[in-house]
């Protein structure tokens, strides 16, 4: 029977000799993982029997819930751990190809991206940023704080009583809209200065609250490629913003480190 190659992710070959791959099985929980030598890369691979992965049979699996869910989890937890052994290139789950020759075919080309990539990723962590808003504490601050709120407040005290009824349900809306302002000011703010000390950045879609499980608002999501050196530096800065709004209703929740899924890509 034909094998498949399911390809993890690249690490230098270099790392590998001097940290041989750990033993485990692979994404079908039989094949072992080994690694594919190509030009001074090592790709990090397990077989998979054709007749269950080939492209209809995958289509199945990954129409089952449960079946998705384990082996992502897989994927993912294999990735960590090279992650925790050697710098790598991660592959997105179930990359696949027919043979060791396809692979080299694919991989062959990018030798020079691959080596560039792997360099420029050495010593660097990702980690990723989600800030989450109490909206009724961040409504009460606004209405007693935002100056264009105090500025409409005295307006309406100058009006007419009837006119005053009416504009003071014109005020809850601009409420709204200065607390949204200010929720994107806060947030463009702590990324700014989180920037500085990062190599590359990038804001992703913020999560609902059916995907977070969370009662308080997301209305920052962003990962941060760091030097290892400065990792310490960036999370006390961000202990050091959580200290000083929680109060205030916000909440800045920090993960990682993760493999370079937002820094890495051979395409």
């Amino acid at each position: 029977m034909d094998n498949l190659i399911y390809l993890y992710g690249i690490v230098p070959e270099n790392e590998i000799s001097a940290a041989p791959l750990p033993s485990f099985k692979g994404l079908d929980n039989e094949h072992a993982a080994y690694t594919i030598s190509i030009n001074g890369i090592n790709a990090v691979v397990c077989n998979l029997d054709e007749a269950g992965y080939k492209e209809t049979e995958l289509e199945k699996k990954t129409n089952d819930p449960q079946w998705l869910h384990e082996k992502a989890f897989h994927h993912h937890e294999v990735l960590l751990d090279l992650n925790n052994r050697y710098t790598v290139i991660p592959m997105k789950f179930c990359t696949i190809y027919e043979n060791a020759d396809s692979l080299w075919n694919k991989l062959e080309p990018l030798e020079q991206k691959i080596a560039e990539q792997l360099k420029w990723l050495k010593n660097k962590e990702e980690w990723n940023m989600k800030i989450y808003c109490d909206d009724e504490k961040l409504r009460e601050s606004v209405a007693a704080h935002n100056l264009t709120i105090e500025a409409k407040k005295k307006e309406i005290e100058e009006m007419s009583p009837g006119r005053q009824f009416l504009e003071k349900k014109r005020l809850d809306q601009l409420i709204d809209q200065e607390a949204l302002k200010e929720k994107e000011t806060f947030s463009a703010r702590v990324h700014e200065q989180l920037t500085e000390m990062c190599e590359d950045t990038s804001v992703k879609k913020n999560w609902n609250k059916k995907v977070t499980g969370r009662n308080d608002e997301m209305c920052w999501n962003s990962v941060y490629l760091l030097s290892t050196e400065n990792v310490e530096e960036y999370l006390s800065e961000i202990k050091s913003l959580q200290d000083k709004w929680t109060r205030d209703g916000w909440h800045l929740e920090i993960t990682g480190p993760w493999p370079a899924y937002h820094f890495a890509s051979l395409t």
